[in-house]
């Protein structure tokens, strides 16, 4: 492959400064070394007064205004130029190989891009009622993808390469989705894989699980509260994608067929009395309950929103 890549790391708390400085010495280990290293910082001055010194080279671009992930996205597109873009999260650690094993999928001119997987490394004891097949809400790779590489609707962005043609002609991810400081729900990724390809008929994304990240999962994402607000904020925002992209949540309705089995194997190791199980049932019940009620409000509102405009201010 000789196209030039460019890695893009998006940061924004400055608590979490020594694990953009863990991400980006990843970057430098690279069997395959970038071509560019662009750092976004949204709407954080202590924060890029800080990582500027320790740049190594890196183009650290950032944003005055609070702008969201989707929007510093496309901001650290528009700062490189190269012809592959890689996002990695601030607070995750790449394996050596990852740049190579990720543009190799380019290999394929069908390929439009590739997302890897991502263990976590838990910053305290796993609470029992989290369930394998709930680790998305944590933003790490989860019960039921696939083991070996293979055609996916839409590549997972903390962890993945998309040609730079879909900023470009499509004008990248859409801001009116994604994590912001009002919400934690995604949906972006899936919405621009969606439109890229109904834009190019016959092109693909794919899933390499040998690309391959170590995403931190710190205190505070592991109560029970954190983990229900983005199931349903990821509900909300699926609905959104779905009202932008009728029919576009097929890859969820297959992921939701998966949800009883994994519940019938609670429920036996509850009867089997072995530990936690009524612990992980329970939690996966609260947290599929989540992304519906999420799914509901967000269609709801959708719904709705042609009735609201019409009523006089």
């Amino acid at each position: 492959m000789t196209d030039t890549v460019a890695v893009i790391i998006c940061a924004h708390l400055e608590e979490r400064f020594p694990n953009l400085l863990d991400a980006m010495r990843s970057v430098d280990r690279q069997t395959r070394r970038p071509d560019e290293l662009v750092v976004v910082i949204d709407a954080n001055a202590s924060l890029a007064r800080r990582i500027r010194p320790v740049a190594n080279g890196a183009c650290v671009v950032e944003l005055a205004q609070p702008s969201g992930l989707a929007a510093a996205r496309n901001a650290g597109v528009a700062a490189c130029s190269s012809e592959i873009v890689l996002f990695l999260d601030d607070d995750a650690i790449a394996h050596p190989e990852w740049v190579e094993r990720l543009t190799a999928t380019f290999d394929d001119p069908r390929v439009l891009g590739a997302s890897g997987h991502s263990a976590p490394i838990w910053g305290a004891e796993r609470p029992a009622w989290l369930s394998d097949e709930f680790l998305w809400t944590l933003g790490c790779s989860y019960a039921g993808q696939p083991r070996q590489r293979v055609q996916v609707r839409n590549v997972y962005g903390g962890c993945c390469c998309l040609r730079r043609s879909l900023f470009t002609e499509l004008g990248g991810y859409d801001v009116r989705l994604g994590r912001s400081h009002a919400s934690h729900g995604g949906g972006e990724e899936a919405e621009l894989c969606v439109r890229a390809q109904r834009r190019w008929p016959g092109s693909h994304f794919e899933y390499e699980p040998l690309a391959q990240i170590d995403h931190i999962v710190p205190v505070a994402r592991l109560r029970l509260r954190y983990v229900l607000r983005r199931s349903y904020d990821e509900g909300k925002m699926k609905a959104t994608v779905a009202w932008l992209h009728p029919g576009a949540l097929s890859s969820e309705v297959s992921f939701a067929r998966t949800l009883p089995r994994a519940f019938a194997r609670c429920v036996g190791s509850v009867l089997a009395f072995e530990r936690g199980g009524v612990a992980r049932a329970g939690g996966m019940t609260a947290m599929a309950l989540a992304v519906v009620a999420g799914l509901i409000v967000g269609r709801v509102g959708h719904l709705l929103a042609p009735y609201r405009r019409r009523v006089p201010a």
